[in-house]
């Protein structure tokens, strides 16, 4: 049985996560933080009173609850205060947190290098999109034009989104496609990361929907892939396949793809 602690247990995805812990196999709530200091977790996430109060004090709720694992879903402005409490507390931690700068992710890979950790950080844990992954990752030698487009509400924290980002830095290196033409406007072809054009779009679809359309090309023949996500649900597979198997990996593992849990 696996004790688990859930950062942010009152956001729209840590009410999903609570409730999962509640009633999986294998599986115990032993605290949760949020604003909510007090009130029962089960009941905040919209379940049966369960027995467990969260907390607001991050870490006196860790010390006193002897938590086996955190998943953390919380804000990216915390995250790195809450990555030194989960190190100095050598707990493994599975993360859906994001916006982290590849700066931000050197330093986290010395905390778990030194501390021997296992931290997963992961952008998007939905099965479709790490599908996705899989398929560039061996069609990337033979389409030389890539590019990617995130949708999300106006409210979303980050432009690209983390997953845009994850698989624009997930792409193998293959041949560049040469595009001649030249920006009148800065940006208007895209933002590079990894030399991949990433392009955000804002508008006012419903939360929490979002989608991400990544498009290949070779000479002649175009693919279109687009994922769409409806609901935050979508995460919970891939949230609770690293989360019992995280224990497994190494110590002084940091997982950034679902991939590694297979």
């Amino acid at each position: 049985m696996r004790r688990i602690f859930v950062s942010g247990a009152s956001g729209n995805v840590g009410r999903l996560v609570v409730r999962q812990v509640i009633g999986r196999e294998g599986f115990e709530l032993a605290g949760g933080y949020c604003r909510e200091c007090g009130e029962d977790l089960g009941s905040l996430a919209g379940g049966r009173p369960a027995g467990v109060l969260a907390s607001s004090n991050l870490r006196e709720g860790l010390t006193q609850c002897h938590a086996d694992l955190v998943i953390d879903f919380t804000h990216v402005g915390v995250l790195m205060e809450h990555l030194a409490i989960y190190a100095d507390l050598g707990l493994d931690a599975v993360i859906g947190t994001t916006g982290l700068s590849e700066e931000d992710f050197r330093k986290v890979q010395s905390i778990v290098t030194e501390k021997g950790l296992r931290w997963a950080i992961i952008s998007n844990y939905g099965l479709g999109i790490n599908l996705v992954m899989d398929f560039m990752a061996r069609a990337r030698a033979f389409y030389p034009y890539v590019s990617i487009t995130d949708r999300h509400h106006p409210a979303m924290g980050n432009a690209p989104s983390g997953t845009a980002a994850m698989l624009a830095q997930s792409i193998p290196e293959g041949p560049r496609g040469e595009v001649q033409s030249r920006e009148i406007y800065d940006g208007v072809l895209g933002g590079k990361i990894s030399g991949i054009p990433v392009h955000s779009e804002r508008l006012p679809y419903p939360a929490p929907f979002s989608e991400h359309e990544i498009v290949l090309g070779r000479q002649d023949e175009i693919i279109r892939i687009t994922v769409s996500d409806f609901t935050s649900e979508i995460y919970l597979d891939g949230i609770f396949l690293a989360a019992a198997r995280i224990s497994d990996l190494p110590p002084g593992t940091l997982a950034r793809k679902l991939s590694m849990f297979n």
